[in-house]
């Protein structure tokens, strides 16, 4: 579940890359990525803890593991859509200058 969320944000990731592309906003696409990473460390971990057990006997190790996980993932998932979206945008570019 926590990886379907994670492609999830890395599409809506893609999405903003192309509507700031689109509508040639000043917003650097690092802002985007600096914005969802943040995201992924205080934020999105927190819709996925376990509800407290009312007998006061809560281990912490699964809270532990997701968060673990939406900082290791999220942080690589982030990053290579970044990259891939800077690759795609230069040959894009490139190909632009060839036909004029």
């Amino acid at each position: 579940m926590i990886l379907l969320f994670i492609i999830g944000i890395s599409l809506i990731q893609f999405g903003l890359y192309y509507l700031n592309d689109k509508y040639k906003t000043k917003l650097p696409n690092f802002l985007i990525l600096l914005i969802l990473l943040i995201c992924y460390f205080f934020v999105f971990p927190k819709f996925f803890y376990p509800e407290p057990r009312t007998d006061r006997i809560n281990c912490g190790m699964p809270i532990l593991g997701i968060t673990l996980g939406f900082w290791i993932f999220g942080t690589i998932t982030g990053i290579t859509t970044h990259i891939i979206w800077k690759i795609k945008k230069r040959k894009s570019t490139k190909a632009q200058q060839k036909r004029v």
